[in-house]
């Protein structure tokens, strides 16, 4: 019998697949084994600076690239997943600098029309930032770049877990105008789950895997959460074609952000993926 397809979780209508992500070195259905294979498909810092950009001023970590197999390695392979880790390196320590981590930068232009999807488990701890999100800019093959402007932004989930909290449970999905709302068609929710402090399932997202997903309807995206539409904003895109972003970002460098307490958590701070899929509506 032939390999079924993958499609987006509890998604109506039909759609065609154009990348399917899934990572483990051992795994049947893995289609990313190691780090060779990842760096493919993947960057490992930001677009800007030529793509050299390996930090934001918003949080503390500065991301890093180790060989395979270095003990360094913040891009490890399991059988059935990839973890994006984090630490505190010699002569690191809990401020901006002191710690470092992997993030993911996919190659592949995303654009409206498309829906993202991503399962994964995230790390925990006071002053964690794990973030899964959309930002704009092509990095061609050839080594050019199409223009960067910013925003546009659509947050597809950040949790900040800070102001006594230790534990990745307030989903927040946002989308960036930067001041300038009417050049992003005045958004406004058409309907939203998300309470004060963001969208609460009553769940620890550390404690297990869950499917994180983007409907992008142009002009009115739709976020999704293990098969359930949690908010859907009238947002416009005008600017290159986005790029997918993966970010274990710990510390917080913003207004009023306690952060009190924090420590390293070691493997706490793991945020590990099984899969990263895009699928264009047909």
């Amino acid at each position: 019998m032939a390999d079924v397809e993958p499609r987006p979780v509890a998604a109506e209508g039909s759609f065609r697949l154009v990348k399917n992500w899934t990572f483990g070195a051992q795994r049947k259905d893995s289609t990313i084994h190691n780090l060779k294979e990842l760096r493919a498909q993947f960057r490992f810092r930001y677009i800007y600076d030529q793509g050299r950009l390996d930090t934001l001023p918003t949080y503390w970590t500065v991301h890093r690239d180790y060989p395979e197999g270095d003990p360094r390695s913040l891009h490890v392979f399991s059988n059935d997943a990839l973890t994006l880790k984090a630490r505190v390196p010699p002569g690191g320590g809990m401020r901006r600098g002191g710690i470092e981590s992997g993030m993911l930068r996919a190659l592949l232009q995303v654009t409206p029309g498309m829906y993202v999807e991503m399962r994964a488990k995230l790390p925990r701890g006071l002053g964690v930032w794990p973030a899964f999100w959309l930002n704009p800019g092509v990095e061609y093959p050839d080594g050019h770049f199409s223009e960067l402007p910013w925003p546009p932004e659509i947050d597809i989930f950040e949790f900040f877990v800070w102001q006594g909290r230790d534990r990745p449970r307030y989903l927040e999905a946002h989308i960036q105008t930067n001041g300038h709302a009417e050049n992003y068609g005045n958004p406004h929710d058409l309907f939203s789950l998300l309470g004060p402090h963001g969208y609460d399932p009553g769940v620890d997202f550390s404690e297990d895997f869950h499917v994180f997903a983007l409907d992008w309807v142009e002009n009115k995206p739709i976020w999704v959460v293990d098969g359930r539409a949690i908010k859907q904003t009238v947002y416009e895109w005008h600017a290159p074609a986005a790029h997918v972003l993966v970010t274990n970002q710990i510390g917080m460098s913003l207004p009023n952000a306690n952060l009190t307490g924090m420590k390293d958590e070691g493997d706490g701070w793991d945020y590990t993926v099984d899969y990263l899929r895009v699928w264009q509506r047909s």
